[in-house]
């Protein structure tokens, strides 16, 4: 049975169905689940934490981002005069591009765009450099992270009698 990975987190259901459908429209196997939370949603004053999981196959991750890129590239001529990103600075931009993860896909293929505009392509090589570094970074944060939390059960396991 295929693994399945969670590649986008929603608050609103519709908009993760509308994800889906371009997903399967390029024939990549994914399904919406509601995920729910860990804690009482009462018991912290977070009431917007993402509970729609929009999940596709582990060997489809790339190829989901690769739609989404594609599928923005086409609203680009669309954007909205005021839309935020147009009054970044380069840096900011490049931000963008280096931890799309953050921004979302039409903030990424957005300021891919613009910075070429300003005249600071980024070629496709230096975008696959930059995409595996993130990866890298993430997994270092997520084993850091997973220690950490190792560490918190150690302590929180320990009887007051061990504490010699």
């Amino acid at each position: 049975m295929a693994s399945f990975k969670t590649f986008q987190t929603f608050n609103d259901p519709g908009l993760a169905s509308a994800i889906a459908d371009k997903l399967k429209a390029q024939h990549i196997v994914c399904h919406v689940e509601k995920v729910e939370p860990l804690l009482e949603p009462g018991f912290f004053k977070n009431t917007v934490e993402p509970n729609i999981h929009l999940k596709v196959r582990a060997t489809d991750l790339d190829r989901a981002h690769e739609v989404l890129e594609e599928y923005y590239e086409h609203q680009l001529q669309d954007v909205d005069p005021n839309y935020y990103l147009l009054s970044f600075t380069d840096i900011e931009l490049l931000d963008i591009v280096a931890k799309p993860d953050e921004w979302g896909h039409f903030d990424y293929v957005l300021a891919r765009e613009l910075l070429a505009e300003r005249g600071l392509p980024i070629p496709d090589e230096t975008i696959r450099q930059m995409k595996q570094q993130r990866h890298r970074q993430l997994a270092q944060q997520s084993r850091v992270e997973s220690f950490r939390e190792f560490i918190r059960r150690v302590f929180r396991l320990r009887s007051p009698d061990d504490s010699r």
